[in-house]
């Protein structure tokens, strides 16, 4: 598969992985729902859990990359890893 370089300052990159952690946070919501019957937000539309779950390891493998090759060590793993980076 080819991976095509792009270049953004690390404000863009910082734009490009907020984006990505928003889409994290949405999908951990049917996945609680699934789970336990709550939701504390808007619930995106999937077919169940494991589709909803397997979204989130594609979205949270994606920021892992990025921040890999930006020289981030911390990863989105759950809503409190999105608090703790944009907090």
């Amino acid at each position: 598969m080819k991976k095509p370089k792009v270049e953004l300052n690390e404000q863009e990159w910082g734009q490009v992985l907020d984006g990505l952690t928003c889409r994290v946070a949405l999908y951990e919501e049917p996945v609680g729902y699934y789970k336990h019957g709550v939701s504390y937000g808007h619930i995106a539309e999937v077919n169940g859990v494991e589709e909803a779950q397997a979204i989130l390891r594609y979205y949270r493998r994606i920021i892992r990359n990025i921040k890999k090759q930006l020289g981030e060590g911390g990863y989105i793993e759950t809503t409190e890893d999105i608090h703790r980076v944009l907090g």
